[in-house]
């Protein structure tokens, strides 16, 4: 869903901040593609219909802002993960 938005597989983002988080690349990445803007983050946290990975583990959706990045981390947003 989000691909199709803005017909792209992969975006790489360079961040200035001096202690880049997960919501700051989310934050980001809406401002940059005005498409996106509600569809990741809601009240600072991320909304239910995407799940984040970084680097392969779950970010926890009400605390994206506690995760923080380094140079070379892969976000990656797919739909909700559910199961049992």
């Amino acid at each position: 869903m989000l691909r199709s938005r803005v017909e792209r597989r992969s975006i790489q983002l360079t961040l200035a901040d001096s202690d880049p988080t997960v919501a700051d690349a989310l934050a980001r990445l809406e401002r940059e593609h005005p498409e996106l803007a509600g569809e990741l983050l809601e009240d600072g946290r991320i909304v239910t219909t995407v799940t984040v990975l970084r680097n392969g583990r779950l970010v926890d959706r009400d605390a994206p802002e506690t995760v923080p990045l380094e140079a070379g981390d892969e976000l990656s947003l797919t739909p909700p993960i559910t199961g049992g």
